[in-house]
């Protein structure tokens, strides 16, 4: 009987720690308005990581510095929940994502592109005392992306780009313990998992003329094996000792996880010397994201990824150049719900998101620079979650699920 109730106890926390480790691996960057002119514009430095066979169009070397700084606000209402507690707290905080690239020409036909990313600051915290406080507290994660590109134009009009890239993921998450003794309180776990791993990419753009252009992107999977070990506290003693009965103290776990591959088709076009456009269309395999495995020493537990469906972002933007070296620009866009609602999660409650920006262009004394403000809908997050008897079952959706960025670039001719 002691040895059903170990077994239990060990598959419900390891099920607790699936669902706080199943966090989004985003990299958040742009070149125009609402995320518009990613694979088509390749206009300044910045294209080294989003469209690095377009880097073959600039003749000297250049750096794009980039800052965004985000404000998000998250609100989870409950609708059912088997815990008392009732909704989470009210989210808001605000993000920092940097990132810088590189680009320097060897010759008229061959370019090297880098660029590093560094998002910080990504996830939620719903609060200590909320009714799926059991199942996750608050979670955040940082992320690290590197890649490199040598660029080769073939002819006049068109390139090709390849390289490989890595990225390197920090988890930190928390959910509270519900203690077998109810007079102890909650105890709460901690786990902070970290890994790296390498993809490749190719890139190619089709220049029809000097104003018109079509760029195509794949970069591939990459598998990072996280690693971390729990942390409790304030755990009962009984609690306590079913846990080092089960190996679940003091013991490593290890998390296979998918970062999925994505594809891009993006165009640019000048209407005429003050307008152009762009237009992107991006696919994501997130029937391949996640986890897909997690284990305990001897213990795994094996994810079906069949909840997941392929995701489909699309985008479209304008701008308006007003003089020589000032312009305006408006950008919308699209994607699509990597996930129903039926199978959605608390650790990672994605859903469709809308997208609006403005952008300006202007010099800032010798440099160019881009400044963006977007605003997106995250959408409402609407989730049912089947708990145990020590994490409990919850249902509810999002009042909130919003953020609003500034997105601040400088390109520097070197």
């Amino acid at each position: 009987m002691r040895r059903t109730r170990t077994r239990s106890i060990r598959r419900e926390i390891t099920g607790l720690l699936l669902g706080l480790c199943i966090l989004p691996v985003v990299s958040v960057a742009e070149i125009g308005p609402a995320f518009t002119g990613l694979t088509g514009r390749a206009d300044d430095a910045s294209a080294a990581f989003f469209s690095p066979a377009g880097i073959t169009r600039l003749d000297r070397p250049e750096v794009a510095i980039q800052t965004i700084v985000a404000y998000a606000v998250a609100e989870f209402d409950v609708d059912e929940a088997t815990i008392e507690g009732g909704d989470a707290d009210k989210d808001d905080r605000v993000l920092v994502v940097p990132g810088v690239f590189y680009v320097r020409p060897f010759s008229e036909d061959w370019h090297l592109g880098v660029s590093v990313n560094v998002p910080s600051g990504l996830g939620f915290d719903y609060g200590k005392s909320w009714s799926g406080r059991y199942l996750a507290e608050e979670s955040t994660l940082t992320f690290l992306a590197a890649s490199a590109s040598l660029a080769h134009r073939v002819t006049s009009k068109w390139s090709v780009a390849a390289g490989p890239f890595l990225m390197y993921t920090d988890s930190k998450v928390k959910a509270r313990v519900n203690n077998l003794n109810p007079d102890a309180g909650d105890g709460s776990v901690r786990l902070e998992e970290s890994g790296a791993a390498f993809g490749f990419s190719l890139r190619t753009m089709f220049e029809f003329s000097e104003s018109t252009r079509l760029g195509v992107n794949y970069r591939s999977s990459a598998d990072p094996k996280l690693e971390g070990t729990p942390s409790f506290s304030n755990l009962d003693p009984l609690l306590r000792e079913i846990l080092a009965a089960a190996d679940l103290l003091g013991t490593e776990v290890d998390i296979d996880f998918n970062i999925p591959a994505t594809a891009a088709a993006g165009f640019y076009t000048e209407l005429s010397e003050r307008w152009s456009m762009t237009g992107d269309l991006i696919w994501i395999n997130m029937s391949d994201f996640g986890v897909t495995r997690i284990s305990v020493e001897q213990d795994s537990i094996s994810v079906n990824e069949g909840d997941y469906r392929d995701t489909w972002i699309g985008s479209a933007g304008v701008k308006y150049r007003y003089r020589e070296d000032r312009a305006i620009a408006l950008g919308a866009m699209y994607g699509t719900s990597p996930i129903s609602d039926g199978k959605r999660g608390i650790g990672l409650p994605l859903d469709r998101v809308v997208g609006f920006g403005v952008g300006i262009e202007r010099p800032c004394r010798d440099y160019l620079c881009h400044i963006n403000l977007n605003y997106l809908d995250l959408g409402d997050g609407d989730l049912a979650v089947e708990g145990g008897p020590l994490t409990g079952s919850i249902a509810g959706s999002f009042d909130k699920n919003w953020a609003l960025m500034l997105d601040f670039q400088v390109g520097i001719r070197l």
